[in-house]
């Protein structure tokens, strides 16, 4: 389970308890600042149900964690230059909801994944195999994805600066 927003965290993490099977939660340290409505009483999201944040046409972008904040901020750069891209927050990465996906794909006919893992081995990649099994051929250009890199993560803030992918970096990829 990965969320990405405050009303996330607690949903995610209030079906994390009452689900019968060992569920990892991680949280992103980043995100334990991030302002927002978190419903009171009761909530559930249940596992394994992607969202989408953003409807669009031109490119699918799939994010968990700290991603989901950076492709909004992004969006928000690539409306500008009349690119109109779909976010889907997929929530957990086990099990992923390939069929929020793969309808959102054969919509843009692009794919574009982010990951806050390293790149080998990754769900990212994971992702980007089971579509191009599914609907490779109807794809328009290669699906691409952004995670970090394959090393350890730095410890100082001159180092981190510069290993951490952002808004920048997806804005980039797409063009």
């Amino acid at each position: 389970v990965m969320p990405s927003s405050p009303g996330d965290a607690k949903g995610l993490l209030m079906e994390s308890i009452i689900d019968p099977n060992p569920v990892i939660y991680i949280e992103h340290r980043w995100l334990h600042n991030m302002e927002g409505t978190v419903p009171s009483g009761d909530f559930f999201i249940p596992l394994g149900k992607a969202k989408v944040i953003e409807n669009g046409r031109d490119l699918t972008i799939v994010g968990t964690s700290i991603f989901v904040p950076e492709a909004i901020r992004a969006i928000k750069y690539l409306n500008k230059e009349n690119i109109n891209a779909e976010l889907i927050d997929l929530r957990t990465v086990r099990p992923i909801d390939y069929d929020t996906i793969i309808q959102s794909v054969r919509k843009t006919k692009r794919l574009l994944v982010l990951d806050i893992g390293a790149k080998t081995g990754s769900i990212a990649g994971e992702i980007i195999a089971e579509v191009a099994s599914s609907i490779g051929n109807s794809l328009i250009s290669n699906p691409e994805r952004i995670c970090l890199p394959d090393f350890s993560v730095p410890t100082s803030f001159g180092l981190t600066k510069d290993f951490y992918p952002d808004f920048r970096n997806i804005v980039s990829k797409v063009y």
